[in-house]
């Protein structure tokens, strides 16, 4: 059952990253908040898309290798990424919007989830 789950998020975060790396300013324009968080700048948002990949891709490697280790480390950069993402909501005020929902459900909730997966996982 982890190791679906895992295989689920692995290729969440590789379309995620896909999406970023190859339409940024698409991704700009539709996900809440990012506008509020300044000017549109291409080569950030690629980078932040490519960190996504590498992530994904890590984690899913070490979970065919059975290298727990591997994914854990994969999982970090999503985990340190999901929860700046929940500091800043603090920071502004807590407010339920559009913008705090879409951070809690693809961007917090996800990193917490794989990192804790990938710590649990144990190969069969």
């Amino acid at each position: 059952m982890i190791r679906t789950l895992i295989w689920a998020l692995v290729a969440f975060y590789l379309l995620t990253g896909l999406y970023i790396a190859v339409l940024p300013h698409d991704f700009y324009m539709n996900a809440p908040g990012a506008k509020e968080t300044g000017a549109y700048n291409m080569h950030f948002i690629r980078d932040v898309g490519f960190a996504f990949l590498t992530s994904a891709s890590a984690i899913g490697y070490g979970l065919y290798a059975e290298n727990r280790a591997l994914m854990v480390f994969g999982s970090l950069w999503l985990l340190i990424h999901g929860l700046f993402h929940l500091m800043l909501w603090t920071v502004h005020g807590m407010q339920l919007d559009g913008a705090a929902l879409t951070d809690a459900v693809l961007v917090s909730i996800p990193a917490i989830a794989v990192f804790s997966l990938c710590l649990r996982y144990r190969a069969s």
